[in-house]
């Protein structure tokens, strides 16, 4: 039994309690419990009891109040309560581990807590890179720019949108992407490949979290903690990796045994239920994300003016429209002769061929459409707008395509 260095072993106290809590079911991130099916009874639970707390935290800690202290879907994992639930977590941890040292002060290694830590941390990632992988492989995390940010000037765009926007315009990458984060989760699925699997992990999770960093993506926090833990798992390696790859120097095989069970029949229970629960999670990935796929992308439902125009002024036409996004079957986008953006909720009555147009407080406005010719819309009501329709296909961005020998680049 090799004795582990102090320090080492206060850290590792520490990173299994921190561990623990980051991997139990909270909001925006996976958890292998709450993959389990049937677990609801005590996940719900336990995200609440989390909420109460991370609200009094902020509440009597920090005083704050308002919006900073209300748990809402706003699509950002670095909200002030995601702040304050993190730095919980860490408190948390210092003071359990603080505890542990007092209490298990001689015991001289971990070995076999830690074997069970990084089962859970890899099943943890995996899971992780599952879910980002799959929604890339099945394009739907990333969309191919639409309507609307067709005809928005690239100045107007967030260092977010840019971003979204530069990966929804190659299909093929996404899916290079997405299939390079599944690699890593099913590598990090064995015990022999766990390390590969971490240094893909590490790889892939470095680009995320410079592309969150440098372009105000609002999951900094959630990437952050999943390349940690790739770095985790690479940890027990790093020595003989640095000594194959940097010294040049022959390395020792490292142990990859795993906590068994005594019982020989509880063993082989253990390898089926992984079996079972992974089969179980990429059929679920998979099944779903092709079932969205074809619902969002193979078949969406389309408007009765689906297409994007622009206007083509006629006397008398005294609308200040400049550009119409029509996508969707609920809603308009106009663009204005001042550049700015109105959004409005649609309501057909095709067979009146009328579109009723809302926005916020406004009264309603119905206007009747026609089609002189299948390049052309006029809408007539309170205004009369005339309308060419534009082919999506001739925009540079989506029509430029691959070539494989190029005589001058092609930058604009």
């Amino acid at each position: 039994m090799k004795r582990w260095p102090l320090l080492l072993r206060l850290l590792f106290r520490f990173f299994f309690c921190y561990y623990l809590l980051y991997t139990m079911p909270s909001h925006g991130s996976v958890s292998v419990l709450e993959a389990l099916p049937g677990t609801s009874w005590i996940t719900g639970p336990y995200v609440k009891m989390w909420d109460a707390i991370e609200t009094w935290t902020a509440i009597h800690v920090f005083h704050l109040s308002g919006e900073f202290i209300k748990r809402f879907p706003t699509g950002s994992g670095d909200t002030t309560l995601d702040y304050i639930q993190l730095l919980c977590y860490v408190v948390l941890a210092l003071f359990a581990a603080l505890i542990w040292s007092i209490l298990d002060w001689r015991r001289l290694e971990y070995n076999r807590l830690h074997a069970w830590l990084r089962v859970l941390l890899r099943y943890t990632l995996a899971l992780t890179m599952f879910g980002y992988g799959f929604a890339k492989v099945f394009p739907l995390q990333f969309r191919t720019p639409g309507f609307a940010r067709l005809m928005e000037p690239y100045g107007e765009f967030s260092p977010m949108g840019a971003l979204w926007w530069f990966m929804g315009a190659s299909t093929a990458y996404i899916i290079f992407a997405g299939a390079a984060e599944v690699l890593g989760g099913m590598l990090l699925l064995l015990r022999r490949t766990t390390t590969l699997g971490a240094m893909v992990c590490f790889g892939v999770i470095s680009n995320i979290v410079a592309l969150n960093y440098c372009y105000d993506v609002p999951v900094k926090l959630y990437s952050s903690n999943l390349l940690l833990m790739a770095v985790f798992l690479m940890a027990p390696d790093l020595h003989r990796l640095c000594a194959l790859l940097v010294l040049n120097r022959a390395t020792e095989p490292r142990d990859l045994s795993a906590p068994g069970f005594a019982n020989r029949k509880l063993r082989i229970g253990v390898v089926v239920l992984q079996v079972v629960f992974v089969g179980y999670v990429l059929y679920g990935q998979i099944s779903g994300g092709w079932q969205a796929y074809r619902s969002g992308r193979v078949s969406p439902k389309r408007p009765p003016l689906y297409g994007m125009y622009v206007a083509e002024p006629q006397p008398g036409d005294q609308t200040p429209w400049r550009k119409l996004a029509i996508e969707f079957p609920t809603s308009i986008t106009v663009r204005m002769a001042d550049d700015t953006v109105k959004n409005f909720g649609a309501t057909y009555d095709n067979g009146k061929d009328t579109v009723t147009l809302t926005s916020g407080k406004e009264a309603p406005v119905t206007l009747a459409y026609s089609r002189p010719d299948a390049d052309h819309l006029e809408l007539s009501g309170p205004f009369t707008l005339h309308l060419r329709k534009l082919d999506p296909s001739k925009f540079l961005l989506l029509s430029r395509g691959f070539h494989w020998i190029n005589e001058r680049p092609l930058n604009r």
